[in-house]
Protein backbone atom coordinates (compact mmCIF):
# COMPACT_ATOMS: atom_id res chain seq x y z
CA UNK A 1 0.00 0.00 0.00
CA UNK A 2 1.25 3.48 -0.84
CA UNK A 3 0.27 6.60 1.12
CA UNK A 4 1.43 10.15 0.61
CA UNK A 5 1.82 11.47 4.14
CA UNK A 6 3.51 10.07 7.21
CA UNK A 7 1.61 10.25 10.46
CA UNK A 8 3.16 11.87 13.52
CA UNK A 9 1.37 9.43 15.83
CA UNK A 10 -0.93 6.41 15.57
CA UNK A 11 -3.75 7.48 17.90
CA UNK A 12 -7.19 7.87 16.32
CA UNK A 13 -8.15 10.59 18.79
CA UNK A 14 -5.27 12.88 17.87
CA UNK A 15 -6.33 14.86 14.77
CA UNK A 16 -4.40 14.71 11.55
CA UNK A 17 -4.94 15.28 7.86
CA UNK A 18 -7.12 12.94 5.82
CA UNK A 19 -4.54 10.64 4.29
CA UNK A 20 -2.89 9.57 7.57
CA UNK A 21 -6.30 8.27 8.69
CA UNK A 22 -5.66 5.37 6.31
CA UNK A 23 -2.58 4.42 8.28
CA UNK A 24 -4.24 4.91 11.67
CA UNK A 25 -7.18 2.74 10.64
CA UNK A 26 -4.86 -0.26 10.32
CA UNK A 27 -3.92 -0.16 13.98
CA UNK A 28 -7.10 1.04 15.69
CA UNK A 29 -10.61 -0.19 16.42
CA UNK A 30 -13.59 1.69 17.84
CA UNK A 31 -17.01 0.95 19.24
CA UNK A 32 -18.47 1.38 15.76
CA UNK A 33 -17.32 2.02 12.21
CA UNK A 34 -18.89 3.44 9.04
CA UNK A 35 -19.41 1.03 6.15
CA UNK A 36 -19.35 1.73 2.42
CA UNK A 37 -23.00 2.82 2.44
CA UNK A 38 -22.41 5.40 5.16
CA UNK A 39 -24.08 3.28 7.87
CA UNK A 40 -22.59 2.80 11.32
CA UNK A 41 -22.08 -0.81 12.31
CA UNK A 42 -20.51 -2.45 15.42
CA UNK A 43 -16.75 -2.90 15.65
CA UNK A 44 -15.53 -3.52 19.21
CA UNK A 45 -19.14 -3.34 20.35
CA UNK A 46 -21.37 -6.38 19.94
CA UNK A 47 -24.29 -4.08 19.04
CA UNK A 48 -25.08 -0.38 19.04
CA UNK A 49 -27.44 1.34 21.54
CA UNK A 50 -31.02 1.80 20.38
CA UNK A 51 -33.01 4.91 21.30
CA UNK A 52 -35.82 4.45 23.85
CA UNK A 53 -34.51 1.10 25.03
CA UNK A 54 -32.50 0.00 28.05
CA UNK A 55 -29.36 0.68 26.02
CA UNK A 56 -30.22 4.35 25.32
CA UNK A 57 -32.26 6.29 27.84
CA UNK A 58 -33.14 9.98 27.63
CA UNK A 59 -34.18 11.85 30.77
CA UNK A 60 -36.72 14.74 30.73
CA UNK A 61 -33.94 17.22 31.58
CA UNK A 62 -31.90 16.11 28.55
CA UNK A 63 -29.42 13.91 30.34
CA UNK A 64 -28.85 10.55 28.69
CA UNK A 65 -27.35 7.16 29.32
CA UNK A 66 -26.04 4.78 26.66
CA UNK A 67 -24.75 1.28 27.23
CA UNK A 68 -22.41 -0.46 24.83
CA UNK A 69 -21.83 -4.18 25.27
CA UNK A 70 -18.40 -5.23 24.07
CA UNK A 71 -17.71 -8.35 22.07
CA UNK A 72 -16.39 -11.19 24.22
CA UNK A 73 -12.67 -11.96 24.40
CA UNK A 74 -11.29 -8.63 23.16
CA UNK A 75 -7.54 -8.10 23.54
CA UNK A 76 -4.92 -5.49 22.80
CA UNK A 77 -2.16 -6.16 20.30
CA UNK A 78 0.14 -7.15 23.17
CA UNK A 79 -2.29 -9.87 24.27
CA UNK A 80 -3.61 -8.08 27.35
CA UNK A 81 -7.42 -8.12 27.81
CA UNK A 82 -9.32 -5.12 26.45
CA UNK A 83 -12.19 -4.38 28.81
CA UNK A 84 -14.67 -1.63 29.59
CA UNK A 85 -12.12 -0.18 32.03
CA UNK A 86 -9.95 0.79 29.04
CA UNK A 87 -12.80 2.97 27.77
CA UNK A 88 -13.17 4.52 31.22
CA UNK A 89 -9.45 5.23 31.23
CA UNK A 90 -9.54 6.63 27.69
CA UNK A 91 -12.35 9.02 28.63
CA UNK A 92 -10.31 10.14 31.64
CA UNK A 93 -7.29 10.94 29.44
CA UNK A 94 -9.34 12.71 26.76
CA UNK A 95 -11.07 14.89 29.37
CA UNK A 96 -7.86 15.77 31.22
CA UNK A 97 -7.51 19.58 31.35
CA UNK A 98 -3.74 19.17 31.08
CA UNK A 99 -4.00 17.32 27.77
CA UNK A 100 -5.38 19.46 24.95
CA UNK A 101 -4.05 17.40 22.06
CA UNK A 102 -7.19 15.28 21.66
CA UNK A 103 -10.27 16.25 19.65
CA UNK A 104 -12.77 17.64 22.21
CA UNK A 105 -15.91 15.82 21.08
CA UNK A 106 -17.77 13.97 22.42
CA UNK A 107 -16.17 14.00 25.87
CA UNK A 108 -17.24 17.61 26.31
CA UNK A 109 -20.80 16.25 26.56
CA UNK A 110 -19.99 13.31 28.82
CA UNK A 111 -20.49 13.37 32.56
CA UNK A 112 -19.03 9.97 33.37
CA UNK A 113 -17.96 6.73 31.72
CA UNK A 114 -18.44 3.67 33.90
CA UNK A 115 -17.67 -0.03 33.69
CA UNK A 116 -20.36 -1.97 35.60
CA UNK A 117 -18.69 -5.14 34.35
CA UNK A 118 -15.79 -5.97 31.99
CA UNK A 119 -18.01 -5.99 28.88
CA UNK A 120 -20.30 -3.01 29.56
CA UNK A 121 -19.34 0.59 28.76
CA UNK A 122 -21.93 2.82 30.42
CA UNK A 123 -21.81 6.45 29.29
CA UNK A 124 -23.68 9.11 31.23
CA UNK A 125 -24.24 12.23 29.17
CA UNK A 126 -24.65 15.76 30.51
CA UNK A 127 -26.98 16.72 27.66
CA UNK A 128 -28.44 15.46 24.41
CA UNK A 129 -25.83 14.11 22.03
CA UNK A 130 -27.54 12.83 18.87
CA UNK A 131 -24.70 10.51 17.87
CA UNK A 132 -24.40 8.90 21.29
CA UNK A 133 -25.55 5.58 19.86
CA UNK A 134 -23.01 5.55 17.04
CA UNK A 135 -19.58 6.39 18.47
CA UNK A 136 -16.98 5.75 15.78
CA UNK A 137 -13.28 6.10 14.99
CA UNK A 138 -11.85 9.10 16.87
CA UNK A 139 -14.83 9.55 19.21
CA UNK A 140 -14.22 7.55 22.37
CA UNK A 141 -11.55 5.03 21.47
CA UNK A 142 -10.15 2.90 24.28
CA UNK A 143 -6.61 3.39 25.58
CA UNK A 144 -4.53 0.60 27.15
CA UNK A 145 -4.77 1.29 30.86
CA UNK A 146 -2.04 -1.23 31.66
CA UNK A 147 0.46 0.83 29.65
CA UNK A 148 -0.53 4.46 30.21
CA UNK A 149 -2.22 4.70 33.59
CA UNK A 150 0.93 5.40 35.61
CA UNK A 151 2.01 8.15 33.21
CA UNK A 152 -1.43 9.78 33.17
CA UNK A 153 -1.46 9.79 36.98
CA UNK A 154 1.87 11.63 36.93
CA UNK A 155 0.44 14.24 34.55
CA UNK A 156 -2.58 14.70 36.82
CA UNK A 157 -0.44 15.15 39.92
CA UNK A 158 1.98 17.46 38.12
CA UNK A 159 5.12 15.31 38.20
CA UNK A 160 5.06 14.76 34.41
CA UNK A 161 4.69 17.53 31.86
CA UNK A 162 1.81 17.12 29.39
CA UNK A 163 4.29 17.32 26.51
CA UNK A 164 6.22 14.42 27.98
CA UNK A 165 3.03 12.34 28.03
CA UNK A 166 2.21 13.22 24.42
CA UNK A 167 5.78 12.38 23.39
CA UNK A 168 5.83 8.93 24.98
CA UNK A 169 7.06 6.28 22.52
CA UNK A 170 3.71 4.55 23.03
CA UNK A 171 2.06 6.95 20.57
CA UNK A 172 4.58 6.11 17.83
CA UNK A 173 7.16 3.31 17.72
CA UNK A 174 5.67 1.35 20.62
CA UNK A 175 2.01 1.76 19.73
CA UNK A 176 -0.40 -0.86 21.00
CA UNK A 177 -3.89 -0.74 19.52
CA UNK A 178 -6.77 -3.10 18.85
CA UNK A 179 -7.23 -2.76 15.10
CA UNK A 180 -6.97 -5.35 12.34
CA UNK A 181 -3.18 -5.01 12.16
CA UNK A 182 -0.48 -4.57 14.77
CA UNK A 183 2.62 -2.43 14.32
CA UNK A 184 5.60 -4.59 13.40
CA UNK A 185 7.98 -1.84 12.31
CA UNK A 186 8.24 1.85 11.47
CA UNK A 187 11.08 3.25 9.40
CA UNK A 188 10.60 7.03 9.71
CA UNK A 189 10.05 8.69 6.37
CA UNK A 190 9.94 5.39 4.52
CA UNK A 191 7.38 2.80 5.59
CA UNK A 192 5.28 1.01 8.19
CA UNK A 193 5.12 -2.74 8.58
CA UNK A 194 1.85 -4.23 9.80
CA UNK A 195 1.04 -7.81 10.75
CA UNK A 196 -2.48 -9.25 10.82
CA UNK A 197 -3.88 -9.35 14.35
CA UNK A 198 -5.44 -12.77 14.82
CA UNK A 199 -7.67 -11.60 17.70
CA UNK A 200 -9.16 -8.55 16.00
CA UNK A 201 -12.83 -8.08 16.92
CA UNK A 202 -14.05 -8.75 13.36
CA UNK A 203 -11.71 -11.65 12.72
CA UNK A 204 -8.14 -12.07 11.57
CA UNK A 205 -7.46 -10.14 8.34
CA UNK A 206 -7.10 -12.27 5.23
CA UNK A 207 -3.91 -10.53 4.09
CA UNK A 208 -1.24 -11.51 6.63
CA UNK A 209 1.18 -8.62 6.11
CA UNK A 210 0.89 -5.06 4.82
CA UNK A 211 3.76 -2.74 3.99
CA UNK A 212 2.63 0.89 4.01
CA UNK A 213 5.12 2.83 1.91
CA UNK A 214 5.31 6.63 2.25
CA UNK A 215 5.91 8.27 -1.13
CA UNK A 216 5.30 12.01 -1.23
CA UNK A 217 5.95 12.52 -4.94
CA UNK A 218 3.05 11.55 -7.21
CA UNK A 219 5.36 10.93 -10.19
CA UNK A 220 7.29 8.45 -8.09
CA UNK A 221 4.00 6.75 -7.19
CA UNK A 222 3.10 6.54 -10.88
CA UNK A 223 6.44 4.88 -11.61
CA UNK A 224 5.95 2.51 -8.69
CA UNK A 225 2.56 1.38 -10.00
CA UNK A 226 3.80 0.97 -13.57
CA UNK A 227 6.76 -1.06 -12.28
CA UNK A 228 4.41 -3.43 -10.46
CA UNK A 229 5.64 -2.47 -7.00
CA UNK A 230 2.35 -1.29 -5.51
CA UNK A 231 -0.76 -3.39 -4.94
CA UNK A 232 -2.87 -0.45 -3.79
CA UNK A 233 -2.51 3.33 -3.78
CA UNK A 234 -4.44 5.38 -1.23
CA UNK A 235 -6.08 8.79 -1.56
CA UNK A 236 -3.84 11.80 -2.34
CA UNK A 237 -1.03 9.66 -3.80
CA UNK A 238 -1.92 10.18 -7.48
CA UNK A 239 -3.28 13.12 -9.43
CA UNK A 240 -6.04 13.09 -12.00
CA UNK A 241 -3.61 13.12 -14.93
CA UNK A 242 -1.74 10.14 -13.46
CA UNK A 243 -5.02 8.27 -13.37
CA UNK A 244 -5.64 8.94 -17.05
CA UNK A 245 -2.12 7.71 -17.90
CA UNK A 246 -2.69 4.54 -15.88
CA UNK A 247 -6.04 3.93 -17.56
CA UNK A 248 -4.29 3.90 -20.94
CA UNK A 249 -1.07 2.11 -20.11
CA UNK A 250 -1.85 -0.07 -17.08
CA UNK A 251 -5.57 -0.77 -16.80
CA UNK A 252 -6.02 -1.57 -20.49
CA UNK A 253 -3.15 -4.06 -20.21
CA UNK A 254 -5.16 -5.93 -17.58
CA UNK A 255 -2.76 -5.17 -14.75
CA UNK A 256 -5.29 -3.55 -12.44
CA UNK A 257 -8.09 -1.05 -11.99
CA UNK A 258 -8.06 2.74 -11.74
CA UNK A 259 -10.83 4.27 -9.63
CA UNK A 260 -11.82 7.94 -9.92
CA UNK A 261 -14.08 8.99 -7.08
CA UNK A 262 -15.49 12.29 -5.82
CA UNK A 263 -14.35 13.01 -2.31
CA UNK A 264 -14.83 15.80 0.17
CA UNK A 265 -14.91 19.50 -0.59
CA UNK A 266 -11.70 21.42 -1.30
CA UNK A 267 -12.09 24.94 0.00
CA UNK A 268 -10.23 28.15 0.69
CA UNK A 269 -10.47 29.39 4.26
CA UNK A 270 -10.24 33.11 4.97
CA UNK A 271 -8.16 34.38 7.88
CA UNK A 272 -10.54 36.36 10.08
CA UNK A 273 -8.38 37.01 13.14
CA UNK A 274 -7.15 40.62 12.93
CA UNK A 275 -3.81 39.74 14.50
CA UNK A 276 -2.99 37.39 11.60
CA UNK A 277 -4.95 38.91 8.67
CA UNK A 278 -2.90 40.22 5.75
CA UNK A 279 -5.34 43.09 5.18
CA UNK A 280 -8.25 44.38 7.29
CA UNK A 281 -10.45 44.37 4.17
CA UNK A 282 -10.76 40.59 4.31
CA UNK A 283 -12.62 40.97 7.64
CA UNK A 284 -15.44 42.69 5.69
CA UNK A 285 -18.08 40.22 4.47
CA UNK A 286 -18.77 42.45 1.45
CA UNK A 287 -15.18 42.03 0.29
CA UNK A 288 -15.39 38.27 0.81
CA UNK A 289 -18.62 38.16 -1.24
CA UNK A 290 -16.92 40.14 -4.02
CA UNK A 291 -14.09 37.62 -4.07
CA UNK A 292 -16.68 34.82 -4.22
CA UNK A 293 -18.22 36.43 -7.31
CA UNK A 294 -14.91 36.22 -9.15
CA UNK A 295 -14.18 32.51 -8.66
CA UNK A 296 -14.29 30.89 -12.10
CA UNK A 297 -15.26 27.32 -11.29
CA UNK A 298 -15.54 26.34 -14.94
CA UNK A 299 -11.89 27.31 -15.36
CA UNK A 300 -11.00 25.24 -12.29
CA UNK A 301 -12.85 22.20 -13.63
CA UNK A 302 -11.20 22.48 -17.03
CA UNK A 303 -7.74 23.21 -15.68
CA UNK A 304 -7.75 20.52 -13.00
CA UNK A 305 -9.94 17.72 -14.32
CA UNK A 306 -10.43 18.25 -18.07
CA UNK A 307 -14.07 19.04 -17.31
CA UNK A 308 -14.69 15.71 -15.57
CA UNK A 309 -14.69 17.09 -12.03
CA UNK A 310 -17.34 18.25 -9.59
CA UNK A 311 -17.12 21.99 -9.10
CA UNK A 312 -19.63 23.11 -6.51
CA UNK A 313 -20.45 26.58 -5.24
CA UNK A 314 -21.67 24.96 -2.03
CA UNK A 315 -20.01 22.85 0.62
CA UNK A 316 -22.83 20.33 0.10
CA UNK A 317 -22.32 17.65 -2.57
CA UNK A 318 -25.34 16.85 -4.77
CA UNK A 319 -25.44 13.30 -3.37
CA UNK A 320 -26.65 14.51 0.04
CA UNK A 321 -30.36 13.81 0.61
CA UNK A 322 -31.17 17.41 1.58
CA UNK A 323 -29.09 19.05 -1.15
CA UNK A 324 -32.16 20.67 -2.76
CA UNK A 325 -33.12 22.33 0.53
CA UNK A 326 -29.62 23.74 0.91
CA UNK A 327 -29.46 24.84 -2.73
CA UNK A 328 -32.73 26.74 -2.34
CA UNK A 329 -31.62 28.49 0.85
CA UNK A 330 -28.01 29.54 0.37
CA UNK A 331 -26.68 32.68 -1.28
CA UNK A 332 -25.36 32.15 -4.82
CA UNK A 333 -22.23 33.76 -6.21
CA UNK A 334 -22.15 33.12 -9.96
CA UNK A 335 -19.09 34.41 -11.77
CA UNK A 336 -19.84 38.14 -12.22
CA UNK A 337 -16.94 40.62 -12.33
CA UNK A 338 -19.23 43.65 -12.72
CA UNK A 339 -21.29 42.76 -9.64
CA UNK A 340 -18.08 42.16 -7.69
CA UNK A 341 -16.88 45.66 -8.53
CA UNK A 342 -20.18 47.10 -7.33
CA UNK A 343 -19.87 45.19 -4.09
CA UNK A 344 -16.32 46.41 -3.55
CA UNK A 345 -17.64 49.93 -4.05
CA UNK A 346 -20.15 49.32 -1.27
CA UNK A 347 -17.17 48.39 0.92
CA UNK A 348 -15.45 51.71 -0.08
CA UNK A 349 -12.91 50.17 -2.46
CA UNK A 350 -12.35 51.46 -5.97
CA UNK A 351 -9.80 50.71 -8.71
CA UNK A 352 -6.43 52.46 -8.50
CA UNK A 353 -4.39 53.48 -11.56
CA UNK A 354 -3.05 49.93 -11.89
CA UNK A 355 -6.54 48.48 -11.94
CA UNK A 356 -6.45 47.00 -8.43
CA UNK A 357 -8.91 47.66 -5.63
CA UNK A 358 -7.79 50.20 -3.04
CA UNK A 359 -9.42 52.31 -0.36
CA UNK A 360 -10.06 56.03 -0.73
CA UNK A 361 -6.76 56.73 1.00
CA UNK A 362 -4.88 54.61 -1.54
CA UNK A 363 -4.42 51.56 0.67
CA UNK A 364 -4.50 48.71 -1.84
CA UNK A 365 -6.31 45.54 -0.85
CA UNK A 366 -3.51 42.97 -0.83
CA UNK A 367 -3.76 39.45 0.48
CA UNK A 368 -2.32 35.99 -0.03
CA UNK A 369 -3.57 32.56 -1.08
CA UNK A 370 -1.63 29.70 0.47
CA UNK A 371 -1.87 26.10 -0.67
CA UNK A 372 -0.21 22.90 0.39
CA UNK A 373 2.51 21.79 -2.01
CA UNK A 374 1.21 19.58 -4.79
CA UNK A 375 0.44 20.05 -8.48
CA UNK A 376 -3.36 20.04 -8.13
CA UNK A 377 -3.42 22.65 -5.35
CA UNK A 378 -0.70 24.70 -7.02
CA UNK A 379 -2.47 24.64 -10.40
CA UNK A 380 -5.73 25.59 -8.72
CA UNK A 381 -3.91 28.41 -6.95
CA UNK A 382 -2.59 29.72 -10.28
CA UNK A 383 -6.09 29.68 -11.82
CA UNK A 384 -7.59 31.49 -8.83
CA UNK A 385 -4.82 34.09 -8.71
CA UNK A 386 -5.17 34.76 -12.43
CA UNK A 387 -8.94 35.28 -12.35
CA UNK A 388 -8.82 37.29 -9.13
CA UNK A 389 -6.07 39.57 -10.39
CA UNK A 390 -7.91 40.11 -13.68
CA UNK A 391 -10.92 41.17 -11.61
CA UNK A 392 -8.82 43.72 -9.69
CA UNK A 393 -7.73 41.85 -6.56
CA UNK A 394 -4.01 42.07 -5.77
CA UNK A 395 -3.52 38.45 -4.68
CA UNK A 396 -0.13 36.84 -4.20
CA UNK A 397 0.56 33.16 -3.65
CA UNK A 398 2.60 31.02 -1.30
CA UNK A 399 3.24 27.30 -0.99
CA UNK A 400 3.22 25.33 2.24
CA UNK A 401 5.58 22.38 2.04
CA UNK A 402 4.18 18.99 3.06
CA UNK A 403 6.24 18.98 6.25
CA UNK A 404 5.01 22.47 7.15
CA UNK A 405 1.42 21.39 6.45
CA UNK A 406 1.69 19.04 9.43
CA UNK A 407 2.60 21.97 11.67
CA UNK A 408 -0.63 22.84 13.49
CA UNK A 409 0.36 26.44 14.19
CA UNK A 410 1.27 27.05 10.53
CA UNK A 411 -2.14 25.71 9.50
CA UNK A 412 -3.87 28.23 11.80
CA UNK A 413 -1.89 31.44 11.34
CA UNK A 414 -1.90 31.94 7.55
CA UNK A 415 -2.36 35.62 6.60
CA UNK A 416 -4.90 35.56 3.78
CA UNK A 417 -6.57 32.44 2.42
CA UNK A 418 -5.51 28.83 2.76
CA UNK A 419 -6.56 25.61 1.10
CA UNK A 420 -8.40 23.01 3.14
CA UNK A 421 -9.46 19.50 2.21
CA UNK A 422 -11.32 17.04 4.37
CA UNK A 423 -14.83 18.38 3.90
CA UNK A 424 -17.18 20.07 6.33
CA UNK A 425 -18.31 19.18 9.80
CA UNK A 426 -20.91 21.30 11.56
CA UNK A 427 -18.49 21.87 14.43
CA UNK A 428 -15.66 22.99 12.13
CA UNK A 429 -16.68 26.65 12.09
CA UNK A 430 -17.69 27.06 15.74
CA UNK A 431 -15.83 29.43 18.03
CA UNK A 432 -14.68 26.58 20.25
CA UNK A 433 -12.80 25.08 17.28
CA UNK A 434 -10.55 28.13 16.85
CA UNK A 435 -6.95 27.04 17.23
CA UNK A 436 -4.81 28.85 19.81
CA UNK A 437 -1.55 28.32 21.59
CA UNK A 438 -3.57 27.23 24.63
CA UNK A 439 -5.08 24.26 22.78
CA UNK A 440 -1.87 23.55 20.85
CA UNK A 441 -3.47 24.87 17.65
CA UNK A 442 -5.64 21.76 17.31
CA UNK A 443 -8.96 23.41 16.43
CA UNK A 444 -10.58 22.84 13.03
CA UNK A 445 -11.72 26.48 12.64
CA UNK A 446 -8.43 27.50 11.10
CA UNK A 447 -9.62 30.87 9.83
CA UNK A 448 -10.83 31.89 13.29
CA UNK A 449 -14.40 32.78 12.23
CA UNK A 450 -16.50 33.63 15.26
CA UNK A 451 -20.20 34.18 14.69
CA UNK A 452 -22.58 33.94 17.69
CA UNK A 453 -25.63 32.95 15.63
CA UNK A 454 -23.74 30.06 14.06
CA UNK A 455 -22.60 28.92 17.52
CA UNK A 456 -26.18 29.11 18.75
CA UNK A 457 -27.47 27.05 15.84
CA UNK A 458 -24.73 24.49 16.36
CA UNK A 459 -25.65 24.15 20.02
CA UNK A 460 -29.24 23.51 18.96
CA UNK A 461 -28.13 21.10 16.24
CA UNK A 462 -26.02 19.23 18.78
CA UNK A 463 -28.85 18.82 21.27
CA UNK A 464 -31.56 17.71 18.84
CA UNK A 465 -32.19 14.04 18.16
CA UNK A 466 -35.00 14.35 15.59
CA UNK A 467 -33.35 14.06 12.16
CA UNK A 468 -35.80 16.30 10.29
CA UNK A 469 -35.23 19.12 12.77
CA UNK A 470 -31.47 18.58 12.66
CA UNK A 471 -31.62 18.85 8.87
CA UNK A 472 -33.55 22.12 9.10
CA UNK A 473 -30.96 23.55 11.50
CA UNK A 474 -28.11 22.35 9.29
CA UNK A 475 -29.61 24.21 6.34
CA UNK A 476 -29.75 27.40 8.45
CA UNK A 477 -26.09 26.98 9.41
CA UNK A 478 -25.10 26.57 5.78
CA UNK A 479 -27.18 29.63 4.89
CA UNK A 480 -25.15 31.69 7.39
CA UNK A 481 -21.91 30.40 5.93
CA UNK A 482 -23.11 31.43 2.49
CA UNK A 483 -23.95 34.92 3.70
CA UNK A 484 -20.80 35.57 5.73
CA UNK A 485 -18.39 33.63 3.48
CA UNK A 486 -15.71 32.57 5.96
CA UNK A 487 -14.77 29.81 3.53
CA UNK A 488 -14.91 29.41 -0.25
CA UNK A 489 -16.01 25.98 -1.55
CA UNK A 490 -14.06 25.32 -4.75
CA UNK A 491 -14.74 21.80 -5.93
CA UNK A 492 -15.13 18.24 -4.79
CA UNK A 493 -11.78 16.54 -4.72
CA UNK A 494 -11.33 13.83 -7.32
CA UNK A 495 -9.36 11.04 -5.74
CA UNK A 496 -7.52 8.35 -7.69
CA UNK A 497 -6.99 4.86 -6.28
CA UNK A 498 -5.34 1.94 -8.02
CA UNK A 499 -5.49 -1.74 -7.17
CA UNK A 500 -3.79 -4.64 -8.90
CA UNK A 501 -5.96 -7.22 -10.60
CA UNK A 502 -5.30 -9.77 -7.86
CA UNK A 503 -6.59 -7.51 -5.07
CA UNK A 504 -10.25 -7.65 -4.12
CA UNK A 505 -12.15 -5.88 -1.36
CA UNK A 506 -11.43 -2.12 -1.64
CA UNK A 507 -14.64 -0.12 -1.91
CA UNK A 508 -14.69 3.55 -3.01
CA UNK A 509 -17.46 4.18 -0.49
CA UNK A 510 -18.95 7.61 0.08
CA UNK A 511 -17.36 11.00 0.74
CA UNK A 512 -19.94 11.92 3.37
CA UNK A 513 -20.98 15.34 4.53
CA UNK A 514 -21.21 16.61 8.10
CA UNK A 515 -22.56 14.33 10.79
CA UNK A 516 -25.93 13.71 9.15
CA UNK A 517 -24.31 11.89 6.23
CA UNK A 518 -21.20 10.11 7.53
CA UNK A 519 -18.55 9.16 5.02
CA UNK A 520 -16.88 5.81 4.86
CA UNK A 521 -13.89 5.51 7.15
CA UNK A 522 -11.01 4.96 4.73
CA UNK A 523 -10.67 1.25 4.04
CA UNK A 524 -13.08 0.31 6.82
CA UNK A 525 -13.17 -3.33 5.65
CA UNK A 526 -9.45 -3.88 5.12
CA UNK A 527 -9.62 -7.10 7.15
CA UNK A 528 -11.74 -8.60 4.36
CA UNK A 529 -9.40 -7.69 1.51
CA UNK A 530 -7.81 -10.56 -0.35
CA UNK A 531 -4.70 -10.72 -2.52
CA UNK A 532 -4.27 -13.60 -4.91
Amino acid sequence: MVVRYEVTDLAAKIPGSSSPVVTKRLFNASLGLVDSAGNVRPDLAASLPQLNSDSWKVQPDGRMETAYTLRPGLTWHDGQPLTAEDFVFGARAYASPQLTIFTPQPQDRIDRVLAPDPRTVLIQWKSIYPDAGALIFGDLDPLPRHILEASLAQVEEGSMAPDAFVNLPFWTMEYVGAGPYRLAGWTPGAQFEAEAFDRYALGKPKIPRVIVRIIGDENAVLSTVLAGNADFTADFTLRFEHGTVLQREWEQAGKGKVVFKPSSSVSQMVQLRPEFAAHPGQLDARVRRALALTIDRDALNTGLFEGRGYTEASLVPPTVSYYRDVDAAIAKYPYDVRRAEQMMGEASFGKDRDGFFASGSGDRFRTDIRVTAGPEFERGQAILMDTWRQAGFDISGSILAAAEARDRQARQTFPGMASRGGGYQESSLTSTEIGTAANRWTGDNRGGWSFPEYDRLFDSFSTTIDRAERTRISVQMLKLIGEEVPIYPMYLGLQVNTQVSGLSGPDPGTAGFGTLTPGTLPYWNIGDWELR
